[in-house]
This record gives structure tokens, sequence and C-alpha cells, in this order.
């Protein structure tokens, strides 16, 4: 069965040049110009990607990212597309749950690989309504009084859950299968974006201090992410294990 993608444009020209670059790849595409009919189509319809135009309004396509990951509980896969070089809305939509966020003009191949990418991931761990699936190593991390439980998407602190975004999760995903590394910011980076970054690595810092906020005893003093000067970031390994498993 083809993947298919769900596009929301309200400049009906460039909606139809991206449906049609999908279609000559052999995608299923769907395109829309509001996201009220995006709403209504999603009721009936499971894409293998959404991709969403900011200035469709630029409001209304991040509240409808908020609404789906945060009210609909609807993880399918998102890339943001943007004519404006600014760092914070690329921060925001991130935060939000967006998986990508692009700049126009657009450069078909580079879409292409991208959404690929992003779908192959997300079939790893997810199925296409957001479900998780289960791991297949089926095996819990633990270090200090965090346990990261991959089978269900889940973080738990002394036993109680954290909630955490889709790319905090992520992230900190990177970090506990590599503590004990110091990881350059240009690393976390490509686990964050892809193999096709050109965001600033300062996002890096914001998706840090976020959290750190939901997991550190202390703000000011560190216990479990590390900040390594003039490099990046390092999660502190608790045990002398590389890997603890349960």
């Amino acid at each position: 069965m083809s993947d298919s993608v769900l596009i929301v444009d309200s400049d009906t020209e460039h909606q139809a040049i991206l449906m049609q670059l999908f279609l000559d790849y052999g995608f299923e595409a769907v395109g829309v110009s509001t996201y009220e009919e995006a709403r209504k189509l999603l009721k009936s319809f499971v894409p293998s990607i959404l991709i969403l135009d900011l200035k469709s309004p630029k409001m209304k396509a991040l509240d409808f990212c908020r609404e789906l990951r945060m009210e609909s509980n609807n993880w399918t896969p998102m890339i943001l597309l943007s004519s404006k070089d600014d760092e914070l809305e690329a921060v925001l939509g991130l935060e939000l749950g967006a998986d990508d966020y692009l700049l126009k003009p657009v450069r078909g191949k580079e879409l292409l690989a991208r959404v690929k990418s992003i779908i192959r991931r997300s079939k790893i761990c997810c199925n296409d309504q957001g479900e998780q699936t289960p791991n297949p190593t089926n095996k819990k991390l633990v270090n200090g009084d965090l346990l990261l439980d991959p089978d269900h998407f889940m973080l738990y602190k002394n036993n109680k859950p954290v909630d955490l975004t889709r790319k905090e999760y992520e992230l900190l995903y990177y970090l506990f299968v590599n503590r004990g590394k110091a990881l350059l910011r240009s690393q976390l980076l490509k686990e964050l974006a892809g193999e096709e970054v050109d965001l600033d690595e300062r996002i890096i810092d914001v998706f840090i201090s976020r959290i750190r906020n939901k997991i550190e005893p202390s703000r000011r003093n560190p216990v479990y992410v590390k900040t390594v000067r003039n490099i990046g970031y390092m999660m502190k390994d608790f045990s002398s294990e590389k890997v603890k498993s349960i």
C-alpha cells in the first residue's frame, strides 16, 4: 500500500505543485486549502504524513498542530513549511509536536527525502494512527530515578509518569542510550531534525532547558543532563553498565 500525504496550503497553485511532486514518486496525495477541511477529512482519512504551510495562516497552523497533538492525541508525522527564516517560529512548531521544519522555496528532493525519513522512523515506533507498537527489545532503560519505557513511549521519574512531547522524548532517548558520552549540539540536532538540517543549533538549548524543567530536582544544579562546556551535553551515567535493562 502506498504512503499518503495530506497537504494543507491556501495557495492552490503551490498546493498543486506539491501534490504532483508526491504523485510522481508513488505517493497518494490529497490537498485542502483550510484547516476546517483538514479536520473533517481526518475523521475518515489517515495519511502517512501531514504537510502544513504556516502562512495558511500561521497561527491557525500552529493551533491545528496543538489541537492534534495535545487535544486529540494524534501523532501523525508532520512537516511545517514557512517562507520566513524565523528561529522562534521553528522552535514553537517543533515544541508543539511537529516532526520537521522547512523553509520555502522548498526543494523537491529535499522535501521527499525528509518525508521518507520521517515516515520510516514513524513506522519503527508507531503505526499510522500514532499508537505505539512493541519494541523488539522489550526492555526498559533505567538511570538513577529515571525509567524510560520504549514500548510505550513513556518516561517515569520515581515511578511517576513525566509528560514529554515527541521531540523531547526522542532527544532524551538519544541522551539516555549514549549516557556518559559528551554529545555535540550538531549530533543532537541531527537526531532531532533528521539528515537534512537547516535549524540553528541553539534550538537544542531550548529543548534541553524544557527537558530539565521536567526531570531535574534543581534547574541551577542539573543532576541528569550536564552541560559540557564548548561541546554540548551529556547525560550522567548512574550505573557502571552502559545500559541497565529490566
